[in-house]
């Protein structure tokens, strides 16, 4: 990425957008993913300074809990949906307490073209968090993907099986706000996402 900053300063885009996680916000200490959190907070405090030193605007876009149709298939969901299809008995899990927001990958997409259509707007750096602003649980987010998949099934998850990973994040919805100030909004709760998806497969 630094490598492409420096060759948008050289030719004089006007406009960085950089993808950063909800895993590396500066409040939480998630030891899991720990060098790939490192990299990310560096190349953002980088492209702040490069901001104002450079006539560029460096955009943080801190994702959610993207999903969507195309997916990597190691990635959490898709996992959950082939576990689905081939109808195992049972999928250990956490308690699925953990509140997430999951934003379905259309919205993402439209978050990007909506910074990129008033990028005159936009200071010289600035962070958009890239979500829907609301939270669900893990297991109601897995309970309802079971029950529009396979409705009447028997439940495959086994909540409480697995330990929570030391600092695991609780808690991680957007605040979204300069974001719709920008003129954007979701148009997917996570039951029509959920609904979405499934129709794409």
């Amino acid at each position: 990425p630094l490598k492409l900053l420096d060759l948008a300063i050289k030719y004089r885009a006007d406009i960085f957008l950089n993808t950063d996680s909800f895993f590396a916000k500066k409040d939480f200490n998630y030891q899991h993913m720990r060098p790939y959190i490192i990299t990310k907070r560096h190349f953002d405090e980088i492209g702040h300074y490069y901001a104002n030193m450079h006539d560029i605007s460096f955009v943080n876009m801190r994702l959610e809990h993207v999903y969507g149709p195309g997916d990597g298939e190691n990635k959490f969901i898709p996992y959950i949906i082939d576990c689905l299809n081939k109808k195992q008995s049972c999928v250990k899990c956490t308690t699925g307490e953990q509140i997430r927001d999951f934003i379905f990958v259309d919205d993402v997409v439209n978050a990007y073209l909506t910074i990129l259509e008033n990028r005159k707007e936009v200071p010289s750096y600035t962070e958009y968090q890239v979500g829907t602003g609301a939270g669900v649980s893990l297991k109601d987010f897995l309970v309802y993907l079971q029950n529009t998949m396979m409705p009447g099934s028997s439940s495959i998850f086994e909540f409480g099986a697995i330990e929570q990973r030391d600092n695991e994040i609780m808690f991680s919805v957007a605040n979204n706000k300069n974001l719709k100030a920008m003129g954007w909004k979701p148009n997917f709760d996570y039951k029509k996402g959920i609904e979405e998806l499934l129709k794409r497969l």
